[in-house]
């Protein structure tokens, strides 16, 4: 097929077709093959890899009045440390009283949803990070719903406060949401590095065990210097060590965690070291901490 009218050299990376028919874009130009459309009457250029901003542009291009990105969608475009799995539907709410969105690709939600609870992130409208926390305690279980928490109260770089955290799952319009809000926030610590660490914090916390404190900081005499253990029981010097993938393929990390786990030994402190494949057998893992909290003089008290 020929066209006679050739798409123009400056396209945006996405458009909706009837803006694109007030620009002056012909019907023949929508059909070209150098054009897809990842949702009903969306197009972006062919060849351009599909990525999550761009398929939000895509869609947010008509998207009626009010409406934002929100739950998972939203949590992701704030890089928010969510569970591994994928889920391709693009979380969309409206405010009530409009009706959800429903077409295919997207999970619409009605909601309360205040015009002081949408940003612009980038080109595309987001809940805020405090509301996407509150929209996430319907979707994720409490321990993630505390690693979310986690991240987002990091005392070196926070984006928001427990007080902001708080008001809004106050203010959260779902009732149902705001005890576990609330209880996710009692959990919470601004000194969690990591989705990992967080979830096996949560897990001791809400076990008869003791609760380690995270990012401890601890000063070694010996090589006179200050290390951070990811979680540890100062009373009985035991100390939890996450170690990513990069600790094993980067040999610097590696040297370096040699040297760091020996300097701890020469403190008395023992180190107890856990991986990705221990999370999701959390309760071997406990007893594991609890076998090590014995041995070094813990006793549990009734």
């Amino acid at each position: 097929m020929t066209f006679r009218k050739p798409l123009p050299r400056q396209l945006p990376p996405a458009f909706s077709v009837a803006d694109a028919y007030v620009r002056g874009f012909t019907r023949a130009q929508m059909r070209n093959r150098a054009l897809v459309a990842p949702f009903h009457g969306t197009r972006v250029a062919t060849g351009v890899p599909l990525t999550l901003e761009l398929a939000c542009r895509a869609l947010a291009s008509r998207f009626p009045p009010g409406a934002a990105f929100s739950h998972r969608t939203a949590a992701l475009l704030h890089a928010m440390p969510l569970p591994l799995g994928s889920d391709p539907l693009l979380d969309v709410t409206v405010p009530r009283p409009a009706r959800a969105l429903r077409r295919s690709g997207v999970r619409g939600h009605s909601a309360v949803l205040r015009s002081d609870e949408a940003v612009q992130f980038g080109d595309v409208p987001v809940t805020t990070i405090e509301r996407t926390w509150c929209d996430l305690a319907t979707v994720l279980g409490l321990p993630d719903l505390v690693a979310v928490a986690d991240s987002l109260l990091w005392h070196e770089s926070p984006r928001t406060s427990r007080a902001q955290l708080l008001a809004a799952a106050n203010a959260y319009p779902a009732r149902a949401g705001r005890n576990a809000l609330r209880r996710a926030l009692a959990l919470s610590s601004d000194h969690s590095r990591s989705r990992p660490e967080s979830l096996v914090r949560v897990d001791l916390a809400l076990s008869n065990l003791p609760t380690p404190l995270a990012n401890h900081e601890v000063y070694l005499t010996i090589a006179r210097r200050t290390v951070y253990l990811d979680l540890a029981f100062p009373e009985y010097k035991l100390a939890l060590e996450y170690h990513g993938d990069h600790h094993r393929t980067d040999s610097a990390q590696w040297r370096g965690d040699v040297r760091r786990q020996n300097d701890v030994g020469d403190e008395g402190w023992q180190a107890l070291q856990f991986t990705g494949d221990d999370l999701p057998d959390l309760p071997g893992l406990r007893c594991r901490v609890e076998r090590r909290l014995r041995m070094r003089g813990w006793t549990e008290e009734f």
